[in-house]
């Protein structure tokens, strides 16, 4: 009778702690970046139809499929390390700074350069402070006057919170601009994350954003309102600085991003031996009506062509049948799928991998 105790207090201890190994993680202000952190990422492609919205409890999302369009790199700085200008307007409202265009951007009409978003790091949370740039040679504070707490800590599983943000700011003898946001998180996941990067134990983080922005342009007499409504998802693990994935889901857009290393992007190359030479070519391209899609196959297998938009959603088959192996060439007419002009991807699988061309359609 005794073992018997000994074996089932035993059994009960293990189990304690293995549900304890497991155990969601905790965010807190440690866990974001630090100037001087550099962070590879890759925007990606959803082939595989992945759910981005289902979560739970000890959940396993496995994103392995994600395919990668293009990198970019986040850069954060000391505040310090802007302008000197920005100095006056962000210093002691935030501690971090992250350039967001090496070269000269716009937005909307005007020409900005130095331009640079502002984080302010707390044991509360993470904030997002603003942004400034120099507009033809002048600097321009776009200070929030309420930040946005993107962020709020320590951050555990089931943690909800609201927060309201917004600036609203006058560039002389041009116009202002105005934005206003309520943000809605809520930690609705734990779990395991499996990225074509890597395995990390994470939280899930949805938000769900109310946006007005409205700009005024003195030039034209006329205010340019728009407001949106959309859903971020992000999945953070200890020590990650940045989300290791995240997805931004609204009516104009849709991006997914992970954390990445460094790559060789190309959407007109093959990592894969399932085709050879020039693995398959369109032409025209840019496309005005129908187009021909000429494959070179090496192995006889079935073999799927279908279209995506550039987000990498499904639009349609366009073919799905077994194949010889062999030049072969097809017609197709996008005209016959009510699309807007745009840029749109053909992807090609076979047995042996897949390989993905991007066209232009010019109706």
């Amino acid at each position: 009778m005794k073992t018997l105790i000994q074996y089932s207090t035993a059994l009960m201890i293990f189990l304690i702690l293995g549900t304890t190994l497991r155990a969601q993680i905790t965010i807190d202000q440690n866990d974001m970046p630090s100037p001087g952190d550099t962070i590879r990422k890759s925007l990606a492609m959803n082939f595989e139809n992945y759910d981005f919205e289902a979560t739970g409890e000890d959940y396993t999302w496995d994103f392995s499929g994600l395919i990668p369009l293009s990198q970019s790199v986040d850069t954060f700085k000391s505040v310090s390390e802007t302008p000197l200008i920005y100095l006056f307007f962000f210093l002691g409202y935030a501690n971090l700074a992250s350039p967001l265009f090496s070269d000269t951007s716009s937005f909307v009409e005007f020409p900005m350069t130095d331009v640079y978003s502002f984080y302010d790091n707390k044991s509360s949370g993470y904030y997002y402070s603003g942004f400034a740039a120099t507009l033809y040679g002048f600097p321009v504070p776009f200070k929030y006057s309420e930040k946005d707490r993107i962020y709020s800590f320590p951050m555990n599983y089931g943690d909800m919170d609201s927060s309201s943000s917004g600036l609203a700011y006058e560039i002389p003898g041009m116009g202002y601009i105005k934005i206003q946001k309520k943000r809605v998180n809520t930690v609705d996941g734990w779990g395991t994350l499996i990225t074509p990067y890597g395995t990390f134990e994470v939280l899930r983080l949805k938000s769900e954003v109310d946006e007005y922005d409205s700009i005024f342009l003195d030039t034209l007499n006329m205010g340019v309102p728009l407001n949106r409504q959309y859903t971020e998802y992000k999945w953070l693990t200890k020590n990650g600085k940045i989300s290791v994935l995240e997805v931004n889901d609204d009516y104009l857009n849709f991006f997914v991003y992970y954390v990445d290393s460094i790559r060789q992007v190309s959407l007109d190359v093959p990592d894969n031996p399932g085709f050879e030479g020039p693995v398959a070519n369109v032409y025209p391209n840019p496309v005005h009506d129908r187009f021909t899609l000429s494959l070179n196959i090496i192995n006889s297998g079935e073999t799927t062509i279908g279209l995506y938009d550039i987000r990498g959603v499904k639009i349609a088959t366009l073919k799905k049948q077994y194949l010889k192996a062999g030049v072969i060439l097809f017609s197709f007419n996008l005209n016959d799928y009510n699309l807007p002009a745009g840029k749109y991807l053909i992807s090609i699988v076979t047995e042996n991998g897949r390989t993905v061309k991007k066209i232009i359609f010019n109706p």
